[in-house]
């Protein structure tokens, strides 16, 4: 038995790369980063962070997640159908064909594939019966997606509550007195795979394409689904940490709200409906509860009577490597007072090869920075302020 379940895993591994969603995940990461390097460049004449940025971080929970959540979905006898699978491929790919990560929470991939799933089977498809149908869903399938959003909500909590602010995404935006302000973006990517159970006995038409084995009375195939993951939140009210684990703590406390409506419908079925009515209502009041939360405050990245905002520091630049980090304030350039960018660099370029930094910490507290600017550091150490370059 042992042997018959490791050949169809390395089976179910070697279908995976015939999954397009596969594929699709890898573009999706070319298309996230490259969109944000181009803005990066277009508003800081920089590029700040890496094209895989956003899912830096990501790949130790990702693994550990993939190991755990095979487990469950295999050994509870979690079961997706074909056209789950499908569906789930297909409402991925269009709610991130514009790069946007905004709606990869499982809230609305999984919420979206759950209702479709509802309403499919009463449609006239007789063009493609004869390889897919909808009437063969049950709910035992729906149970399954219920448990899927739950986990998957509980990973994306773990993902966004782990954000520091060296993890997030500087942008700048006109405020509504026309004036330059930062903000950050909150953002991120991961790919999390696991295995799972489709069933196959009602699919005669596609059961030759994959590896199945017998449990029981019925024919499952185990397959390794590709599943992509995101979230995306703009904040520019306070630092971007702060506001990172206020939403993941909420989004934890909506998972398990969901888990324990999702358990609970093993034995009173109906509560399935419930979990992703739940996953994608609390989804949007946590969305909305930030936004305005944020709205109500004063910009926390903006110009400054006396000194100039930390908006964000490039990885592994003087800045970076000096401690500076997001959020605080630089008083001083060589005992000299800075309220812009323009008088800092003046001030670094006539510094010679020493300089002073009078910097504010998050706790109002100032910490004197002394080092050498060598040749090879550009003058700008590395610094971006919520400020537009003087060429744009």
């Amino acid at each position: 038995m042992l042997e018959t379940w490791l050949i169809e895993m390395a089976k179910g591994i070697g279908k995976f790369f015939l999954n397009p969603l596969s594929y699709w995940a890898l573009f999706l990461f070319l298309l996230t980063g490259y969109k944000r390097v181009k803005m990066e460049r277009k508003q800081f004449s920089t590029k700040i962070f890496n094209l895989f940025a956003e899912g830096q971080k990501t790949l130790i929970i990702s693994i550990a997640f993939s190991i755990i959540l095979s487990i469950i979905t295999v050994f509870s006898g979690i079961v997706l159908t074909f056209e789950t699978i499908l569906l789930i491929i297909v409402v991925t790919v269009l709610v991130s064909i514009t790069g946007s990560t905004t709606f990869l929470s499982a809230s609305y991939t999984i919420g979206m594939t759950f209702i479709l799933l509802l309403i499919l089977p009463f449609l006239q498809l007789s063009a493609i019966e004869s390889f897919i149908g909808f009437n063969n869903i049950s709910l035992i399938h729906f149970i399954s997606l219920a448990i899927l959003a739950g986990v998957f909500l509980l990973i994306e909590a773990i993902l966004v509550s782990r954000k520091t602010n060296r993890q997030t995404f500087p942008h700048l935006t006109l405020s509504h007195r026309g004036i330059w302000i930062g903000q950050h973006h909150i953002k991120g990517l991961a790919f999390i795979p696991f295995f799972v159970l489709m069933p196959i006995d009602k699919l005669s038409g596609i059961a030759p394409f994959w590896p199945y084995f017998h449990y029981g009375e019925q024919s499952f195939s185990l397959v390794f689904i590709p599943f992509l993951l995101g979230f995306h939140y703009r904040v520019q009210g306070e630092l971007p940490n702060i506001a990172a684990q206020r939403v993941g703590y909420a989004t934890f406390w909506l998972s398990l709200l969901v888990l324990a409506c999702a358990f609970s419908s093993l034995f009173f079925p109906y509560l399935a409906f419930a979990a992703i009515f739940i996953a994608i209502i609390g989804k949007e009041w946590i969305t909305y509860r930030h936004k305005l939360k944020d709205k109500k405050k004063p910009a926390f990245f903006s110009p400054l009577n006396k000194g100039i905002k930390v908006l964000a520091t490039i990885p592994n630049g003087p800045a970076d490597r000096l401690g500076i980090v997001v959020g605080e304030t630089i008083l001083k350039v060589n005992g000299n007072i800075v309220t812009n960018p323009t008088q800092f660099y003046e001030a670094l370029q006539n510094s010679g090869a020493f300089f002073k930094l009078d910097v504010l910490d998050h706790k109002g507290e100032v910490r004197f920075i002394n080092s050498a600017l060598y040749e090879e550091d550009h003058h700008e150490l590395g610094i971006i302020f919520p400020e537009k370059p003087d060429n744009q």
